[in-house]
């Protein structure tokens, strides 16, 4: 099964596409990674603990992104639209279109001005699709080819390696964090508090591994999220709700996956760092079981994305689409179990 990304940089779709990589090496599937950077185990990826193993030494093999080739036995597993630009010149004359399987992580899909409206033009295609969650469902769902796999599985994270169990109020001063490699609210808002001695600020300005996210997440009574204005779920608000910090975010549509406003945590305007501001001196002065309420809802919603839940439905995904793809060529696509080795 051909899993193809981008960079190995950690980022969030990055992450999801290993995740998945992970639970095909469960489900008995050989991946074949496909990347235009070269694998180095000392990349922060490959340092993140679970995906340690996914390495040549482990027998997972690696190749370019113009090296994919996918034959009649074979799969491919897409997250970024322009893939299939790449992928599409290379399936076989044999090759079904649901042997591409593309997980649609983001509402921006639904969006005509995004890829220049090929990511929507594909959605009409007939293909296999993972929407991770009820949100990116819903904005894609007027365009999708009704005649293919089109399925939910809710995304899921491994939310211990955050997780901070807390209890009382916030501190004096309140801690306050934030990363900017997708807006410079935070600094906006940091600026505008810098002469109130109630609040202290600390942010991340570049992509980052795992242990200085979760050193922030930890450190933090507040966090601030601070989504693009179109996200497919905005990972840092539920790493930062395992770690038990309350997190103040703007409506950004998938994170409404995870996010319930008033009860989990607290809604600001898009870029508006008055509003930020404002949430972050009302939190102040707030009770401490207005907070221990806030954390509490962030504390089980976590409980909702797992992993587990996340491979465990893959399988049952796999199950149905061999299913499907033998009723359309029976006898031609051997994706059954025993899998390791056929694919």
């Amino acid at each position: 099964m051909y899993f193809m990304t981008p960079t190995f940089r950690p980022v969030g779709g990055v992450v999801k596409v290993f995740d998945y990589v992970n639970h095909a090496i469960s489900l008995g599937y050989e991946p074949i990674i496909a990347c235009p950077e070269s694998h180095k185990p000392d990349l922060p990826l490959f340092e993140i603990p679970r995906f340690s193993g996914i390495s040549p030494q482990n027998g997972v093999r690696f190749t370019g992104l113009d090296k994919v080739s996918v034959g009649p036995h074979d799969l491919a597993f897409l997250s970024w639209p322009t893939h299939y630009e790449i992928l599409e010149p290379r399936l076989s004359r044999w090759t079904r279109h649901e042997q591409v399987i593309f997980i649609v992580q983001n509402v921006r899909w639904a969006n005509p001005s995004f890829t220049g409206g090929y990511a929507l033009r594909l959605l009409s295609r007939p293909m296999a699709r993972i929407m991770t969650n009820d949100v990116v469902l819903e904005a894609v769902k007027p365009y999708l080819n009704p005649s293919s796999m089109n399925e939910v599985i809710l995304l899921g994270n491994e939310s211990r390696f955050f997780a901070k169990e807390r209890t009382g109020g916030l501190g004096d001063p309140v801690r306050v964090g934030y990363t900017t490699w997708k807006s410079g609210v935070g600094d906006e808002a940091a600026r505008m508090l810098a002469d109130d001695p109630h609040f202290e600020f600390r942010a991340i300005r570049d992509p980052v591994g795992w242990q200085e996210l979760r050193e922030l997440y930890q450190w933090s009574d507040v966090f601030l999220a601070t989504p693009l204005v179109e996200e497919g779920f905005y990972m840092p608000g539920l790493e930062a709700m395992a770690a038990g910090a309350v997190v103040i975010s703007s409506d950004a549509g998938g994170n409404r996956a995870y996010c319930r406003f008033g009860e989990n945590c607290v809604e600001v305007g898009f870029e508006d760092a008055g509003s930020y501001v404002e949430a972050l001196k009302s939190l102040r002065e707030a009770g401490t079981n207005e907070v221990k309420r806030l954390r509490g809802g962030g504390y089980e919603a976590v409980k909702l994305h797992t992993l587990e839940h996340e491979r465990e439905r893959f399988g049952e995904f796999m199950e149905r689409l061999t299913a499907r793809l033998d009723r359309l060529d029976p006898g031609s696509h051997p994706l059954d179990a025993p899998r390791r080795g056929a694919i």
